[in-house]
């Protein structure tokens, strides 16, 4: 017989025929499937972006009782199979009630600890520890006069980290000689986002090297519920590649031309961050800023509250949902901004794969 758990509720179905003396063929124990359908093209991408799932299991007093990784590697894509999932065999875990969660990865964790640049270190459990005392911490570097602390990124991005949504509705009732399955919905935290910077006065002269970029948050420390800890320190995000690119323009001659230059040749800075998740928080002063600043005058020519910038930029369908939602949905931003003398006149905003863009006015974004 099957047990399926649905939003927290145990469904008794059919399954082996229970006369039958040698049940040793049937499918026994919980089964944790998984999907990440939670992002804009409400496709379920788990095959195509997860590499690695670990589950925790906790008792029905939120104690923690083991955890269970499956990975891909280089011999097996298990991830990849539209079945997988996480088994734990009949009498693996005792007969109880159980709450069980899931963080999720592109590499196993240990791959993950191995790369360069910072990364998202998990606290490792001991049983009978409170769900509560499991947490994902960003690593940082100490903290500065200004009270942040920077994000190592050693040129590389973030890994990308997956939690479990809707945490309340995953209780199971295991009971030994049956089948119980489940299902974990995973929202991507990492965040991607490029920015680039254009002159409309005198395209030539942008140059990446002229302005520092960065992203200032309080999201390094994610709770066992995927919210963030209000209590971390400020991060300081700066972009992990940083390059410029050249295209053709009908422009003025720049001033700074050098000898030889052509003349209609406009330069584009481009700055690649990664982040961890991003929060529409209430104040609206305590949400991630994105902060721009020459690096000739010392004077801030982008200083905008990142989630209402990136609010902006929802298609009329998007716009029934919460912002939150919006930004737990959506994982790459490509932000162009227009500059004109020392500060952005404009900026335009695409999101993801998808074909949409929009055009924000330098307004007050508070």
């Amino acid at each position: 017989m099957t047990i399926t758990a649905i939003g927290g509720f145990t469904t008794l179905l059919s399954g082996c025929n229970m006369m039958e003396t040698d049940l040793s063929a049937c499918p026994m124990g919980l089964y944790v499937h998984f999907k990440y359908d939670y992002n804009i093209e409400r496709a379920d991408m788990f095959a195509d972006h997860v590499g690695s799932v670990t589950v925790y299991v906790f008792d029905e007093n939120g104690k923690f009782v083991t955890q269970k990784e499956e990975s891909n590697t280089a011999e097996s894509k298990p991830l990849q199979s539209k079945d997988f999932c996480v088994h734990f065999a009949d009498g693996e875990l005792p007969e109880g009630t159980y709450q069980i969660l899931a963080l999720a990865q592109q590499k196993s964790y240990t791959e993950c600890l191995a790369t360069n640049g910072a990364k998202f270190r998990r606290t490792e459990l001991q049983p009978g520890e409170p769900m509560e005392n499991l947490r994902i911490r960003l690593d940082r570097e100490a903290v500065t006069a200004d009270g942040t602390a920077n994000v190592p990124h050693e040129g590389m991005p973030l890994d990308t980290l997956f939690a479990t949504r809707n945490l309340s509705a995953h209780t199971v009732t295991l009971k030994r000689g049956y089948e119980v399955r489940d299902t974990l919905k995973l929202v991507r935290d990492t965040k991607q986002i490029h920015i680039s910077l254009r002159q409309t006065e005198d395209p030539a002269s942008m140059a990446a090297e002229r302005y520092d970029v960065c992203i200032i948050d309080r999201n390094g420390t994610l709770l066992f519920d995927n919210e963030t800890d209000a209590t971390d320190n400020l991060l300081h995000y700066s972009p992990f590649s940083i390059w410029d690119t050249e295209y053709e323009t009908h422009a003025a001659p720049s001033a700074r031309a050098e000898e030889g230059e052509t003349n209609h040749i406009g330069r584009t800075a481009h700055f690649q961050l990664s982040t961890s998740r991003l929060v529409n928080r209430t104040p609206a002063t305590d949400n991630a800023r994105l902060i721009i600043t020459s690096r000739e005058t010392g004077e801030k020519v982008v200083d905008v509250n990142l989630p209402a910038l990136l609010n902006d930029a929802r298609n009329y369908y998007d716009q029934f949902m919460p912002l939150q939602e919006f930004l737990d949905r959506e994982y790459r931003y490509n932000l162009d901004f227009f500059l004109a003398g020392g500060r952005w006149t404009y900026v335009n905003i695409s999101i993801g794969v998808l074909s949409w863009s929009v055009r924000v006015q330098n307004v007050v974004l508070e």
